[in-house]
């Protein structure tokens, strides 16, 4: 990112729209740099649905009310979903988690159209590592049939990396 240096009292305030009454002004964005504001949003967004996804989590290993026993298959996934403890609780965290995965993908592209700091790029590939990791114990968990712990430990230590590296792609790109 360069700075523009805007020099006469026609020139207008790049943020604003609104003529500079300056001799000279620096502005840390150049005209032809793409905004970063929709690459904030859809982060906050990201952020909010973490935090949802973590509260669906708790309830659903609060309430679990044991093992299903090992599962077979995609309709044997859903119906286990539906079946343990919380029922439709976990199959709505699910899908959840399904939703975050496609919403880290869309940041990281996102991120490579928008900016060329290194700094954003790797965060927002840390953000999408550990979302497909806690996916990835979230699949386990399941077709282990809700015994293996491990696999809800890689979940709920995975969403901690996602949640403190949404928060620096935010801090990096502002």
């Amino acid at each position: 990112m360069r700075k523009v240096i805007l020099n006469t009292p026609r020139d207008r305030d790049f943020y604003s729209g609104a003529k500079c009454g300056h001799a000279s002004m620096a502005v840390n964005q150049s005209a032809n740099e793409p905004s970063l504001r929709p690459l904030r949003l859809m982060t906050v967004f990201n952020l909010i649905l973490l935090s949802l996804q973590a509260w669906t989590g708790d309830a659903v290993n609060l309430f679990n009310s044991g093992s299903s026993g090992a599962v077979n298959g995609m309709s044997g996934a859903i119906q286990a979903l539906e079946d343990f403890g919380p029922g439709p609780l976990a199959l709505w965290h699910a899908l959840e988690g399904i939703l975050i995965v496609l919403l880290a993908v869309g940041i990281v592209v996102s991120v490579f159209r928008r900016t060329k700091l290194r700094s954003v790029r790797a965060v927002s590939l840390l953000a999408l590592l550990f979302v497909l990791s806690a996916a990835v114990g979230g699949y386990l968990f399941l077709f282990s049939g809700f015994e293996n712990n491990g696999n809800s430990a890689q979940m709920g230590g995975s969403f901690i990396g996602a949640y403190a590296m949404n928060f620096l792609v935010l801090y990096y790109s502002k």
